[in-house]
Formats: structure tokens, sequence, C-alpha cells
């Protein structure tokens, strides 16, 4: 699982990058570096860069991140997934929300293809394909879904997985 991951830093790379040269830019950020302790004064650097993209993403930190688009952690029911998968704008969805997850996967199961099942934090809710929409998936990597069987838990650390979530993450919309 390396796909998503690697989009995170490529991003954290080019927010670094343009932060030196864009002024507008540097003057966007000055609240996620406000969090960090820094001003538009101190020297930003890369290990900065990833925590405010992380934290763009969803994430409390880069940390964060790194647990979850590594796969590193072996207990996955004890994971929190952030809200990478809860993109501005999904409020006006209606969602079935599940604190346990083996009710969420019976909510989806005899869906065929008609919800999908997705992490937020340590919960787990079922969407429809408008909410889907959202992330701008094209075509080809809307079929991956049918590999994880529209359930973004049990697929975690699949190639089909990482790929959705590196897409999801190129086209998160970005504040910083």
């Amino acid at each position: 699982m390396e796909i998503a991951l690697n989009e995170v830093k490529i991003q954290a790379k080019k927010l670094l990058k343009a932060s030196r040269l864009d002024n507008d830019l540097l003057l966007t950020m000055e609240l996620p570096l406000k969090r960090l302790g820094l001003s538009l004064d101190d020297e930003i650097k890369l290990k900065h860069c990833l925590t405010i993209v992380s934290q763009q993403l969803g994430f409390t930190d880069w940390h964060h991140a790194l647990d979850v688009l590594s796969g590193s952690k072996k207990n996955i029911d004890a994971l929190d997934m952030g809200t990478l998968f809860y993109p501005k704008g999904a409020d006006g969805f209606i969602n079935e929300w599940f604190a346990n997850y083996q009710q969420a996967k019976n909510t989806l199961s005899g869906q065929a293809g008609g919800k999908w099942l997705l992490p937020y934090k340590n919960q787990f809710i079922v969407v429809k394909k408008d909410y889907i929409s959202t992330f701008k998936l094209d075509e080809k990597l809307m079929l991956l879904w049918a590999e994880i069987d529209h359930n973004m838990v049990d697929g975690y650390k699949s190639v089909a997985w990482d790929k959705l979530t590196c897409r999801i993450i190129k086209n998160r919309s970005k504040n910083y």
C-alpha cells in the first residue's frame, strides 16, 4: 500500500515548493501554520507540509495519515480512519450511520451494488451513488469497487483500496 501514501507526499512537496514561490498561497496557509505553532516568518519545512496536507485530508497529523495509508497497523478494528472518505459537502446526503461494523456490513449486503460502506473515524457509513459521485472517480476506477464488494473496510490493504483512495486524495479539494 504505497500509491495513496505517495500521493500525500507528492502533494506536500508541491505545497512546500508553491509556498516558497507564491505569497498569496503562503497567506492562505497562515491558519494551518498557526495550528502547528508557526508563523509566516518561520521556515516552512516538508514535515510541516505533510502535516497540513494530512489534516486537510481528515487526519489528525502526518503520523495518523501514515498509519492509515501504509496499512502498518495490525488491528484495523481499533484504527481511526479519519474523515478522508467524508468530503466537504457530504452533509447534504442522507446516509446510514453505524457504530458497529457488523450492522453496517449487514445493511450493505444484498444491495447489489447500490450502496457503499465507508469508514468514518471509528464509525461506519453506508452511502448511495450520489455520495460516491462526490469523489469524481472515472468509470475505470468505479469498476474497482466491485473488487472490494463496495466495502472500504473489508477492502482495506488491497490494491483496489489503495488506487481508489489515491484518486479520492487527488480529487479532494484543498483549502490551505
